[in-house]
């Protein structure tokens, strides 16, 4: 507690600071506010986390929960301009949490689990899927991106939204599971199926969208040019990650020195390839991930517990920025609705987890207990629901604005429902020890 109150003071320090150097034209130290701001959004996203520690949730939470504060929609110490600014360091984030949740998934922890982990991942979808469309079709005349649309409009637009909201967050689920070191046939279920929802949702998104043309724009020449794209992305993504994770089986190999500023240093450059081939940066990282296990399993165990020491502190940044971009008056117009919604895909993630662990013959503890943990939603879901919003504008920036309001509640208690779905399942500190670097959690 000593250290915490000792952070503390630090960042009352840090605050004073930094308002008194927005208070003067120009500033003195070109770039000081920013590094100032950036330097007190970790340190209070750190302080949020041990807070939420000691009252047993999961550090994500704190994280989200200083970013609200800070951001835009409590006490505006960080602006709009402020939280894309420090955007990059997001992405290097989702980079370092994507080969971390690859390199989880190796093929050791994966064998006899396939089965179990394709079923939930089908049967979850499609459980979703349909309670979704149904609910939106029924509540069409009400509902904001629906109300007043002829039938083929209301029943695209359905089928759309319903697309969308299979998304589950692997980046929350990753750090959860890293946070609290937890171990188990439950953790790896909750791993696998929602890397393969990843794929599987931009898979069925983009046959939505492929109809959508279809059915709305009829005599656009370019109505499959999404899908052909997002079929490039997959592709490209797939196989540029694993030529990532084959080369760093080669510095492994050959070098294996400096881990942790290696590590950095590839996930800045995971972020401009992926920028710059247009790639799906969390499929490709994730597939680094994998491709390096399978191929150096004892190497890659090494990686992973560098990675989870490394990045730490922009685990924090990337989780406290995503409760800042949270805009609770957006959320504030259409919560009543955004929370039948939530219950609604809620009840398909049940239904969809029970029946698809029993298919697949999935231990029984995966049955019960993980269903909670697939709630997150954050990045894939909210750039699906902008990209409809630039493809159809006449209904997609409502459906935009709406899902916005939905992964904000997805994004509060996401983390929540993981923390107590792992340690409803007894696998929280289970983790085994790894040698060499100590993780995230300490």
């Amino acid at each position: 507690m000593s250290r915490v109150m000792r952070r503390v003071f630090a960042l009352i320090v840090l605050f004073v600071i930094v308002l008194t150097l927005r208070s003067v034209e120009p500033l003195p130290i070109p770039g000081a506010a920013v590094a100032l701001t950036l330097g007190i959004l970790l340190l209070s996203a750190y302080i949020g986390g041990q807070v939420a520690k000691l009252v047993g949730l999961s550090r994500v939470t704190g994280y989200i929960a200083i970013g609200l504060v800070l951001g835009p929609s409590g006490l505006e110490f960080l602006t709009d301009g402020e939280v894309l600014s420090l955007q990059p360091f997001s992405s290097v984030a989702i980079a370092l949490i994507a080969i971390t949740a690859g390199g989880e998934l190796s093929l050791e922890r994966l064998r006899g689990a396939g089965r179990y982990l394709v079923s939930i991942t089908l049967i979850q979808s499609a459980a979703v899927l349909v309670l979704v469309f149904g609910t939106v079709l029924a509540l069409s005349g009400l509902l904001p991106f629906t109300a007043g649309r002829e039938l083929p409009v209301v029943l695209t637009v359905a089928m759309v939204f319903a697309s969308v909201a299979i998304a589950s967050s692997p980046s929350v689920a990753i750090a959860v599971i890293t946070d609290t070191e937890s171990a188990g046939p439950v953790s790896t279920s909750i791993l696998g199926v929602t890397v393969l929802k990843d794929v599987l949702v931009i898979i069925l998104f983009a046959g939505a969208l492929t109809v959508a043309y279809a059915v709305l724009e009829p005599g656009q020449a370019g109505q499959s040019s999404i899908a052909i794209t997002l079929a490039r992305e997959i592709g490209g993504s797939i196989v540029v990650g694993a030529l990532f994770g084959a080369a760093i089986g080669g510095y492994l190999r050959w070098v294996n020195q400096h881990l942790v500023l290696f590590t950095i240093a590839l996930a800045w450059i995971l972020v401009e390839v992926a920028a710059s081939l247009h790639l799906e940066l969390l499929l490709m990282a994730l597939t680094a991930g994998f491709t390096l296990e399978a191929l150096n399993p004892k190497q890659g165990d090494a990686f992973v517990t560098a990675l989870e020491s490394a990045s730490l502190p922009l685990y924090a940044l990337f989780f406290s920025l995503a409760g800042a971009a949270v805009h609770l008056s957006e959320l504030a117009a259409v919560w009543q609705w955004a929370i039948v919604l939530v219950l609604v895909r809620a009840a398909g993630l049940w239904i969809g987890t029970v029946v698809g662990a029993r298919v697949g013959g999935a231990p029984p503890a995966v049955g019960r207990h993980a269903w909670p943990a697939f709630i997150s939603q954050a990045g894939v879901a909210l750039g699906m629901a902008t990209l409809v919003a630039r493809e159809f504008p006449t209904w997609g920036a409502d459906l935009q604005g709406f899902f916005v309001g939905l992964v904000a509640i997805h994004e509060l208690i996401g983390p929540i429902a993981a923390k107590w779905t792992l340690d409803r399942a007894g696998e929280t500190g289970k983790a085994p020890a790894r040698t060499g670097v100590s993780s995230m959690g300490h």
